[in-house]
């Protein structure tokens, strides 16, 4: 039991995990992907801390993401920012939101019923009843 439950918390914070693998830019320069939530101040904060000073924002964005991961729209903002370190042009990042919206599950509430009259006759044996 115990051997599940750590295979599990080991499969949910890998979310959590971000590489810092650097791709080389149009320029020859080596371009770095930081990504935080909640706030885009833990971005700059990355930023800065990767790049040992300063750096210039190639690009932006924010999504929908969940506590631990963004793999699947949630009620948490997550930004993201392609960085190349360097001498910046002093340009902040918009954080354009891209992707699907969160969309909380809808409470259901059933409408109250209309009044029903009833009316039974009798005859006989017989008896007839009409609902409206």
């Amino acid at each position: 039991m115990k051997k599940y439950l750590l295979i599990s918390a080991l499969f949910a914070l890998s979310g959590c995990v971000s590489s810092n693998e650097s791709v080389p830019g149009p320029s020859g320069k080596a371009i770095q992907e930081v990504k935080c939530s909640s706030s885009p101040n833990a971005c700059f904060k990355k930023a800065n801390a990767i790049c040992k000073g300063p750096y210039q924002v190639m690009d932006s964005s924010s999504n929908a993401g969940g506590l631990v991961a963004d793999i699947i729209p949630g009620p948490v903002t997550w930004y993201r920012m392609s960085v190349q370190c360097g001498k910046s042009d002093g340009k902040m990042p918009s954080f354009p939101f891209r992707g699907q919206q969160y969309t909380p599950t809808p409470i259901v509430v059933a409408p109250p019923s209309q009044p029903r009259t009833t009316t039974c006759n009798r005859f006989g044996n017989s008896v007839t009843c009409n609902s409206f």
